[in-house]
């Protein structure tokens, strides 16, 4: 005979199947993760669409972060000699490929999904001809700045410098624009190291130091901003076993990603950055110290290198590239207002400066980037710049 429980009047064995129920549920739910962990592991590909990665002159590959590949490395970089903190550039007449796994052969990239990188004889990305002393009747436009100056992704040709000397040279085929950009340079005070010490012997009429937020704010993203992932916000930080999941980590990449492009407009971002101590910056930013704007850093620079022109009778001018993401309309644009104070310091300065931010204004972010996992401009986003920077130069040069 089957015993019944006196309070509810169920059967025994029944009772103790349903306090099993929740058991395996939770069991089951536990293995369908470990399988969901398991299949996603064994489907997923190992390299990222999207995802840089560098190779040599004849396309190897190589990492100039993986001791296996220091030796290699170490044909191609050089320490930047009495710099203001440490810094590496590529060492003068190398020749290396800035490559992007999925996009062989489409728009600027070669076959093998790569953009040449090559350096002259001074060690900057631009022809031979400009290390030679400055011909007579030959002006010079000398631009400083990181890898939105350069054309980091992006064919030589088709960078903003290369195009605005194009433009420049319809009304006058002396003017040279030589790109300095990313030559083991990459705040405003390496920009006026680098002039001082380098490019000032390229003898420029005109000095462009290009910024961008991540030279003038401590963010968390490269080329774009981040909010703190949604896993942190909810109190779910990637630490323990859950930090261990393929599968977590790349749908909390994909969340910090999409998040990027969602940043509260009416939030200010702007001074929430610069507020912040430098214990709780990025990590990455951390190791800097305080050399972001309102530090008292970048301003300094940027007053030594106009000093440096005004000696010289050359003229300085500073442009703001933005980050390619909310671009509805400058309210929109979470860092507007520190375009906004560049400009005022410009002003009050005497110091030529123009806003990129109002180029890019109406159009969509996704189509101006070089891959959805490098926000760096691509030949669009160079070519869109091109003419309003010509001009913007050409007012220098005829003043």
């Amino acid at each position: 005979m089957t015993d019944v429980d006196q309070e509810s009047g169920v059967p025994e064995p029944t009772r103790a199947r349903r306090r099993a129920i929740p058991l395996l549920v939770v069991g089951s739910l536990l293995v369908s993760a470990v399988g969901a962990e398991f299949v996603y592991r064994w489907l997923r590909p190992t390299e990222r669409v999207g995802e840089l990665y560098y190779a040599d002159e004849a396309h190897v590959p190589f990492d100039l972060e993986d001791p296996a590949d220091f030796d290699r490395a170490q044909r191609y970089l050089e320490v930047v000699p009495d710099a203001p903190r440490f810094r590496l550039r590529f060492k003068p007449g190398v020749t290396v490929h800035l490559c992007y796994r999925g996009y062989e052969g489409e728009g600027a990239f070669d076959a093998e999904g790569c953009v040449e990188f090559r350096t002259n004889s001074l060690g900057f990305r631009d022809r031979e001809e400009l290390c030679a002393p400055k011909p007579e009747g030959q002006r010079r436009v000398v631009c400083l700045g990181d890898s939105t100056t350069v054309g980091w992704g992006v064919p030589e040709a088709d960078g903003w410098t290369r195009r605005a000397e194009d433009l420049l040279r319809v009304d006058d085929d002396g003017v040279r624009v030589a790109n300095c950009g990313a030559s083991g340079t990459l705040l405003p005070d390496e920009h006026a190291h680098a002039l001082f010490t380098r490019f000032g012997a390229l003898d420029p009429d005109v000095v462009v130091v290009t910024l961008c937020i991540n030279d003038l704010l401590p963010v968390n993203g490269g080329m774009a901003h981040f909010e703190p992932s949604v896993f942190e916000r909810l109190g779910m930080p990637l630490d323990g076993w859950l930090g261990h999941s393929a599968l977590v980590n790349d749908a909390a990449r994909a969340l910090r990603r999409d998040a990027a492009l969602r940043l509260d407009p009416d939030h200010d971002w702007v001074g929430a950055l610069m507020a912040l101590p430098v214990a709780e910056y990025p990590p990455a930013a951390q190791k800097l110290g305080a050399v972001y704007w309102g530090s008292g850093v970048p301003e300094q620079a940027l007053r030594a290198i106009h000093g440096w022109c005004n000696e010289r009778g050359a003229r300085l001018a500073v442009m703001v590239w933005p980050f390619l993401q909310q671009l509805g309309n400058r309210s929109e644009h979470p860092f507007t207002p520190v375009h906004d104070a560049v400009g005022q310091f410009c002003e009050g300065e005497g110091i030529a400066f123009l806003d990129l931010l109002d180029v890019f204004l109406g159009l969509d972010p996704a189509s101006l980037w070089l891959t959805p996992l490098d926000m760096h401009g691509n030949v669009r986003a160079h070519a869109l710049a091109a003419p309003e920077i010509a001009r913007f130069v050409g007012g220098l040069l005829g003043g």
